[in-house]
């Protein structure tokens, strides 16, 4: 039903004040043309023609422009119904989003013209997208809140510890907030790349290098660590140039062998470059046990979190996703492949 002074009812008045000027127009017309030919072609009407209409004329006239009337007033009020009936519905579901439920939606009508019921997916669309992003908002913000407790905890027992004399600052205690300084900066740095990421904002400053020298010189400075932990490094390296942030791309690097120390079996662990002609290929394998099948789809989220053995180990969750944002910030990709039992990194040459 059409409200009073609403959109429908507007679109309805307009359409069969149309039609009835049209009607109007046409007998005018009529008359008009009628008169012209009295005036200027009398030979061309009978003697008992004349310009004013008889009682079964103006009947007629009557009769044909109520039925018009009648037509045309059924079809403007059905087609405004169809109209406007979706984007009032749509009107209604915006209003509740904007007063904050965002499981508002519409429902799809299947009589509703291609145009309306684009409109209602698109706001479904959209009103979906809006609830996700409040609801990952809201579990982003419990997880930074989680993860940064911690750290800050064991900062504050310690020291409190110390101002009340109950711990003495030796090396060892020194030594040990220090870890934890360098976990709560490791943690807001990698807050801080996927955020960037999440907004755009993540700068890069791309150049041409031998990605084999990089991959080299952070294989150096990793290695005696690696080695402390029962680890070494097998490189296999093509040589070329290939665009791209070598910090950035040292970030990815050390986040994924970190992750292997934290969580692979002591071992080898290989890093295979392969320059293609149109993509650069990094694939990072170690002895195993590889990504659970059923962790490999959301090992990329942020603080996503494998089961199994090594599950218990401290770590924010946040290492891969740090690995797939400068990956696709390079217009490039980070995956596992379960066949391989490596992680795959792709950059585009250029």
């Amino acid at each position: 039903m059409i409200k009073p002074g609403s959109l429908g009812r507007q679109l309805a008045f307009s359409m069969v004040t149309v039609t009835v000027s049209m009607v109007l127009l046409t007998l005018a017309g009529f008359y008009f043309s009628y008169w012209l030919l009295l005036s200027y072609a009398p030979s061309l009407l009978g003697p008992e023609d004349s310009i004013v209409p008889n009682g079964a004329d103006i009947a007629v006239i009557v009769v044909m422009s109520l039925v018009g009337l009648v037509i045309a007033s059924q079809v403007a009020f059905r087609m405004a119904i169809r109209i406007v009936e979706p984007v009032t519905a749509v009107a209604q579901a915006a209003r509740l989003v904007a007063q904050g439920d965002l499981g508002a939606r519409v429902a799809t009508d299947k009589t509703a013209s291609g145009e309306m019921t684009v409109l209602v997916d698109d706001f479904n669309a959209m009103a979906g997208r809006l609830e996700r992003m409040a609801s990952d908002a809201v579990a982003w913000n419990a997880q930074i809140a989680h993860e940064l407790r911690t750290p800050l905890t064991v900062l504050r027992g310690r020291l409190q510890g110390v101002a009340d004399g109950v711990f003495a600052m030796d090396d060892q205690l020194v030594a040990s907030l220090t870890r934890q300084v360098e976990d709560l900066t490791r943690l807001v740095e990698d807050l801080r790349i996927v955020s960037l990421f999440d907004s755009g904002r993540l700068a890069l400053h791309r150049v041409e290098v031998n990605f084999a020298d990089e991959i080299e010189d952070l294989a150096e400075m990793l290695r005696p660590t690696l080695e402390d932990a029962g680890f070494s490094l097998i490189l296999e390296l093509d040589q070329g140039p290939t665009f791209l942030d070598p910090g950035r791309i040292r970030q990815a690097l050390t986040a994924l062998i970190d992750n292997a120390v934290k969580y692979a079996d002591p071992g080898p662990v290989r890093i295979e470059l392969d320059l293609k002609p149109m993509v650069t290929e990094l694939r990072i394998a170690d002895a195993g046990p590889g990504l659970p099948e059923e962790f490999i789809e959301t090992a990329f989220d942020r603080f996503s979190r494998g089961e199994g053995p090594r599950s218990t180990i401290r770590g924010s969750g946040l290492g891969l996703s740090v690995v797939r944002s400068i990956l696709e910030a390079h217009g490039g990709s980070a995956r596992y492949s379960r066949s391989q039992r490596a992680f795959v990194l792709a950059l585009p040459v250029k």
